[in-house]
C-alpha cells in the first residue's frame, strides 16, 4: 500500500525505515523477551509470581532504548541522515517503533512464559492487521507522506501490545527478582540475536549503501519488495522455529542423544529441500509475482539468489538452535559472527550492487551453516563421549 501511494523515491526511503527497525528491534530487544520468558517460566514452575521480573525487565528495556536513541541522535549527522533520505520524520518513527519494539518484547516474554499462546497469537494478528488497516486508510485518505507510514509501524506495535496484555492482568506479585535473574546469558544472546536480525534484514540498507547515485532512491524499495516475495517460507518457519528449541532441549535434558539427532537430521534434510525447492519456483514464478504486486522488475536470478538465502537462513537457525539447546548459547554465536564476517568481505568486490548483496547474503548464510554444522557435530560428539 505504501509503495503505490508513496511512489518509488518515497518508498524506498521507508524500505531503509523498515530494515532499521527490524534491525534494531529483533537484534537489541528479542533477547529481552528471551530471557522474560524464561525467568517467568521458572518462576511458573515454583507456583511465583513474575510482576518482579517484569518490573527488572523494564529497567533494563528503558536503559536500552535511552541507549539505542543517543546513539541514534549521534548517528543522524553521521550518515544515518543520507540512509533516511534526509527525513528527520522517518528517524522520529524508527525511535518510536523502536521504543514501542521495546515494550512489546515485554508483553510477549509474560505471554510465552506462561504459555498463554491464544494470546501471544493475537498479538501477532493485531500488530500485522492494524498495520495494513492504517497503510489503506492512509491511502485511501490519498496521504502521500512517507512519515505517516513509517509511524503506522509503531502505531501497529503499541496496538498488538495491548490487545495481547488485554483486560485482565498476566503478572502476579512475587519474591523481589534481581537482575541477574535475567541477565545470565544476555550477552551471548544479544549478539546472536543482532547477527540473526542483521542477515535477514539487511538487505535494503546495503542495497542502498552498495547502490549509491547509480541505482537511485528506489533501489531499496524493489529490493525490499523482491525479499518479501522470495522469503515467503521464512515467514512460516518461525512456527517451526518455536517449537524446534524446546523438542530439542527436552531430548538432550533426557540423555537421548540419539532421538536428538535423529530430529536435527530429519529438519535439516526438511529444511534443506523446502529450500530448494523454494528456490526454483522463486526463479521460475518470482518476477512475475514481484511485477504483477509491486509493479517493479526483478531478474529470475535475483529471485533465485534472493530465495536461497533465505532458506539457508531457515537451515542456519535450525543448526544453531541445536546448539543452544546442548546448553551451548556461546558458540551458537559464532556461526553469526562468521555469517556477518562474510557477508562483509562479498559486498567489497566490485560487482553490480543488487548482486554484491544477493552474494553477500548468500555467502553469509553458507558461512554460518558451515560453522553452526562443525560446532555441532563436534559438541554432540563430546556429549555422546560424556555419555
Amino acid at each position: 500500500m505504501a509503495g503505490h501511494a508513496l511512489g518509488d523515491e518515497g518508498y524506498g526511503g521507508l524500505a531503509v525505515l523498515w530494515a532499521l527497525v527490524n534491525i534494531g528491534g529483533f537484534g537489541l530487544f528479542q533477547p529481552l523477551e528471551q530471557e522474560v520468558a524464561r525467568a517467568t517460566a521458572d518462576r511458573a514452575s515454583r507456583g511465583v509470581g513474575s510482576a518482579p521480573v517484569l518490573r527488572r525487565a523494564g529497567v533494563l528495556g528503558a536503559v536500552q532504548f535511552m541507549l539505542v536513541t543517543a546513539g541514534l541522535l549521534v548517528a543522524w549527522p553521521l550518515g544515518l541522515d543520507g540512509l533516511l533520505d534526509g527525513r528527520p520524520e522517518l528517524l522520529v518513527a524508527l525511535v518510536l517503533a523502536l521504543g514501542a519494539f521495546a515494550g512489546t518484547q515485554l508483553v510477549r516474554g509474560i505471554l510465552g512464559g506462561r504459555h498463554l499462546f491464544d494470546r501471544y497469537a493475537w498479538y501477532f494478528m493485531v500488530e500485522g492487521g492494524s498495520r495494513m488497516a492504517v497503510a489503506v486508510a492512509l491511502a485511501l485518505a490519498g496521504v502521500a507522506a512517507v512519515g505517516a507510514y513509517g509511524l503506522a509501524i509503531a502505531f501497529a506495535l503499541v496496538a498488538a501490545a495491548v490487545v495481547a496484555a488485554g483486560p485482565r492482568p498476566f503478572v502476579r506479585p512475587g519474591p523481589p527478582a534481581s537482575y541477574r535473574e535475567l541477565t545470565p546469558a544476555m550477552g551471548f544472546l544479544l549478539i546472536a540475536s543482532i547477527g540473526e536480525a542483521f542477515i535477514l534484514n539487511v538487505g535494503p540498507v546495503a542495497v542502498d549503501i552498495a547502490g549509491g547515485d547509480e541505482l537511485g532512491p528506489e533501489a531499496p524499495g524493489v529490493f525490499l519488495n523482491g525479499m518479501l516475495i522470495a522469503r515467503i517460507p521464512l515467514f512460516f518457519f518461525q512456527a517451526v522455529k518455536a517449537s524446534l528449541l524446546p523438542s530439542l532441549a527436552t531430548l538432550a535434558g533426557h540423555g537421548d542423544l540419539v532421538g536428538f539427532r535423529n530430529m536435527q537430521i530429519k529438519i535439516v534434510a526438511a529444511v534443506g529441500a523446502a529450500a530448494a525447492a523454494t528456490t526454483v519456483v522463486a526463479a521460475a514464478v518470482g518476477p512475475f509475482v514481484v511485477r504483477i504486486v509491486f509493479g517493479d522488475e526483478l531478474s529470475r536470478t535475483d529471485m533465485a539468489l534472493l530465495a536461497a538465502s533465505g532458506g539457508g537462513l531457515m537451515l542456519m537457525l535450525s543448526l544453531t538452535l541445536g546448539l543452544v539447546a546442548l546448553g551451548h548459547t556461546r558458540l551458537a554465536v559464532a556461526g553469526w559472527v562468521a555469517g556477518i564476517a562474510a557477508f562483509a568481505v562479498m559486498v567489497s568486490f566490485d560487482l553490480e550492487p543488487f548482486l554484491r548483496v544477493e552474494l553477500g547474503l548468500v555467502a553469509a548464510v553458507l558461512a554460518g551453516s558451515l560453522v553452526a554444522g562443525g560446532l555441532l557435530n563436534l559438541e554432540y560428539a563430546a556429549h555422546r563421549r560424556e555419555a
